[in-house]
């Protein structure tokens, strides 16, 4: 050995795990939403998180793996979103199901905050990437539309 080079070999550690701090996107499609006004919508919602607080990283590590883990993580974070999306759209009609996104990512986003905390998840963004509303009353919606704009027409002439 060199001098001035140490080396040491601790018998009692091992890697047990490894876990990425990179940030993952998470897409949750959820079907059959019923709205107040019982028309069922589907909705792409997207959770962006990582493990460990960076203050914190070696505990949060421990209660995400020993705790939790990668399965159980998957399994929660479709539960949850599908009960918090559902819970919501309970409460508005599919008319204003497209407005009202910022109101539900930022309602969800606190409570799966507060959820995943306890397990070293740290949820950074919740974003609805599509809202789908059935075929049928998209066309019934854009028929009536057309026919009030050629009425308005009518009586202008």
């Amino acid at each position: 050995m060199e001098p001035g080079f140490q080396c040491c070999y601790c018998s009692y550690k091992n890697v047990a795990v490894m876990i990425s701090r990179n940030t993952i996107r998470y897409c949750c499609p959820i079907e059959e939403v019923p709205t107040k006004d019982n028309v069922r919508v589907s909705l792409d919602i997207g959770i962006t998180f990582h493990i460990g607080h960076d203050d914190r990283l070696e505990e949060d590590g421990k209660k995400f793996f020993y705790n939790f883990g990668p399965n159980r993580l998957e399994e929660l974070l479709q539960e949850e979103s599908d009960e918090a999306i559902r819970d919501f759209c309970r409460n508005i009609r599919v008319n204003k199901i497209r407005d009202v996104k910022s109101e539900l990512t930022t309602e969800i986003l606190n409570n799966l905050k507060k959820k995943f905390e306890i397990y070293g998840v740290v949820i950074e963004q919740v974003s609805i990437i599509k809202v789908i509303v059935p075929r049928d009353l998209r066309q019934a919606l854009m028929f009536a539309t057309n026919y009030d704009v050629y009425l308005q027409k009518q009586v202008k002439h």
